[in-house]
Order: structure tokens, then sequence, then C-alpha cells
């Protein structure tokens, strides 16, 4: 089961968005990862699981991070355990 969320953009902000480049899709492209991003940052989740809700590889995400002005490094020893195993498994499924 996943979760799925829809956010109304206010009309009066459409013309706004269109002129500034954004369509559907990059705005929800954009909502992920501010999502996964502050979820993160407020230690909800982890690393990996935060770059799986921004549907970015690891090695993307971390940079994104640094993009935001988000450190990659934010949690306890043990949770940067589980973040390498997760990195290591992801590597090793390209």
């Amino acid at each position: 089961m996943s979760l799925s969320l829809n956010v109304q953009i206010p009309e009066s902000l459409q013309q706004a968005l269109e002129l500034a480049g954004y369509s559907a899709e990059s705005l929800g492209v954009e909502a992920r990862r501010a999502l996964a991003a502050s979820l993160y940052a407020r230690r909800v989740l982890t690393l990996a699981q935060a770059a799986h809700l921004a549907e970015m590889p690891i090695r993307e995400f971390i940079p994104f991070l640094a993009s935001i002005g988000l450190p990659a490094v934010n949690y306890p020893p043990e949770e940067l355990e589980r973040d390498i195993e997760s990195i290591r498994w992801q590597m090793q499924q390209e």
C-alpha cells in the first residue's frame, strides 16, 4: 500500500508557475524532493528512506541536500551503519 498526496495549487498562481517553467510533473518532482529533505532534516526518515521518497539514488540525494544547505550526515552512528548497508546493497543492484 502506498500513500498518495494531492496538492491543490490556486488558479491565481498557475500562470506565474507556468511562466517560471513549471509543469505539473516538475512541481510533483520538486514537492517529493522537498518533502523528503524536510522529513530527513527532522529525523523522521533516514538518508536512505528520504532518497527513496525523493526517487533519487543516495549518491544523487546527498548533493541535492548540500544544494539546499542540509548536511547529509545528520543522525546517530547506528543509523549511519544502516544507511551504509543500504548504499552497498544499492550499488550491488546496478
